[in-house]
């Protein structure tokens, strides 16, 4: 029976291939092709499970083009190795360099002629941040400032100029002298406090009043007496003033003239004076019982993060008590090493200065800005 199934299917097949075939054009019938031998498929194998301990193989994806470097400039209108602002400002500037991968440019420009043109040549670079300093820059910079919109300005220890494209900060130091003068009004015994500053511009001038003022809370009969360098990088200078004053009969002097200050610390060493210094910490010397500090290197760097950002808004910009941009600090070795007298003063006197410290915070004590002597 199987055999006789198996010739049917042959025999069917056979006429199939036949009828297909057809006829020649002469008519005669054609032969029918053989049938070829069926073939199997090949046998594939199948796809390996894949192992779940193996990450899974991804086709790469090329790598983005790197950004490029922002390009920053800091232009002071002081010499560097003050031991002050200058110094602290370049510190604040490597750290740009280190933190945002910056090209960084450092140029002292202490000719006021020369400003302008700094300021012009860096923009005509295509410099994306230029900063600079103090209120002598200030006319050159807001002039300057909307010849380049692209570029964006930061002016430290500036005033509003009303420009698109600039950052002024303003410190408020004034508000920081009179912490200092609550301290100094505690200590005297002369009834007399001093003060060195660099040049008798309105913001210094403001300094000493707010001294003053501080130290007459203390003492009402307190008088106050100013000396002025004209200059911010002459420490002979400072220890002349400085030493006068100690002569005349002042314990303690304020000052506020960055490199100038070295002098007049070196005076209180030589004359048995005692030292509250400006924006710097010079507490190596045992003549400095605090300074009013102005933390330069964090206002740069954080202006300068500012400008890269997508939030950048120009304006003014406070950065002082209020703020944590000034702010007295007391000179540990002299806590732990100065005369015992002073030393119970200073600690009797710490809760006064920080009650003023957050009653400027809090704005219900209004430190008077007075320019005038």
């Amino acid at each position: 029976m199987r055999n006789r199934l198996k010739f049917a299917a042959i025999l069917l097949a056979l006429t199939l291939v036949a009828a297909a075939c057809g006829n020649d054009d002469d008519g005669g019938a054609s032969s029918p092709e053989p049938v070829p031998a069926p073939t199997e498929a090949p046998t594939q194998a199948p796809a390996p499970e894949p192992d779940p301990t193996e990450a899974p193989t991804v086709a790469p994806t090329p790598a983005p083009e790197p950004a490029e470097a922002p390009s920053v400039a800091l232009v002071v209108n002081q010499r560097a190795g003050d031991l002050g602002p200058i110094d602290d400002l370049v510190r604040g500037l490597e750290r740009v360099e280190a933190d945002f991968g910056a090209d960084t440019t450092f140029i002292e420009a202490t000719d006021p002629s020369t400003f302008e043109t700094t300021l012009r040549n860096l923009a005509n670079q295509g410099t994306d941040i230029i900063a600079v300093t103090f209120p002598p820059m200030q006319e050159a910079v807001t002039a300057v400032a909307p010849d380049f919109p692209d570029t964006r300005w930061i002016h430290v220890f500036g005033f509003e100029g009303g420009v698109d494209n600039l950052v002024s900060v303003g410190f408020d130091y004034y508000k920081g002298t009179y912490l200092a003068g609550i301290l100094a009004g505690a200590l005297s015994t002369s009834g007399t406090v001093g003060f060195v500053g660099g040049v008798s511009i309105p913001p210094l001038n403001a300094d000493y009043n707010a001294f003053v003022a501080a130290a007459q809370t203390q003492d009402p009969d307190i008088t106050g007496e100013a000396a002025f360098a004209d200059s911010f990088e002459d420490p002979a200078k400072g220890r002349e003033l400085g030493a006068a004053l100690y002569d005349g009969g002042v314990e303690i002097i304020m000052t506020d003239a960055a490199a100038t200050d070295l002098g007049v610390i070196q005076a209180a060493e030589e004359k048995g004076g005692y030292v509250i210094g400006g924006s710097e910490n010079y507490f190596d010397s045992p003549a400095v019982i605090a300074s009013v500090l102005l933390y330069w290197a964090q206002v740069l760097y954080d202006q300068v993060e500012h400008a890269l950002s997508d939030n950048y808004t120009p304006g003014y910009v406070g950065a002082g008590v209020a703020e944590g941009g000034v702010d007295i600090v007391i000179n540990p070795d002299f806590l732990a090493n100065g005369p015992a007298e002073m030393v119970d003063i200073i600690n009797a006197t710490l809760d006064e200065i920080d009650e003023a410290r957050s009653r400027i915070t809090a704005g219900s004590l209004e430190v008077p800005f007075d320019p005038e002597l």
